[in-house]
């Protein structure tokens, strides 16, 4: 059986300071995918108004579909036994981790790093890839699990479109 990275990516509120992670998608070592809404924390709603501009989702449905930060953490951590996840690079998934962990006054037990590490690519062409992918398929750049969903089907053939790629090179 084939063993994957754990690749994870946020959606957030809206896409500054005062944002807050509305839901999460990871992977699992089998290739699989989890996704969840967050239920917003008391204080994270101080700043916020009650929709977001990015998504099909207002407060109440997250207050209503969502689970606790303290329950994605719960499971994120019984499911991820890895060091490092990988992340698309893109956004501000390092702050938005870090925000649901210090709901809880608790760190994360893994680290961060850009996916596009584990190949031999520069990032922008690994992120071109990625867009390409999201766009032949007709999903939303913006949701955690399409993101998810791309980065773990580019891991499997990477090398593949390496290899059908003209990279401009600085020579």
């Amino acid at each position: 059986m084939s063993q994957f990275p754990i690749f994870l990516d946020f959606e957030c509120s809206s896409p500054d300071e005062d944002g807050f992670p509305i839901a999460v998608s990871w992977s699992l070592p089998d290739g699989q995918v989890k996704s969840t809404l967050i239920c917003p924390e008391d204080h994270w709603l101080e700043y916020e108004s009650s929709s977001f501009d990015d998504h099909h989702l207002d407060i109440d449905d997250l207050m209503l579909h969502g689970v606790s930060a303290l329950e994605v953490i719960r499971e994120l951590q019984a499911d991820i036994d890895s060091d490092v996840v990988y992340v698309d690079g893109l956004g501000e998934d390092e702050h938005w981790l870090d925000k649901l962990y210090h709901a809880y006054q608790m760190e994360p037990q893994f680290a961060l790093e850009p996916a596009y590490s584990l190949y031999e690519m520069p990032s922008e062409d690994w992120i071109h890839l990625k867009q390409e992918w999201l766009e032949h398929h007709g999903l939303d750049q913006y949701q955690s699990e399409a993101n998810v969903v791309a980065m773990l089907h580019l891991h499997q053939g990477v090398d593949g479109f390496k290899n059908n790629l003209d990279f401009e090179t600085d020579v």
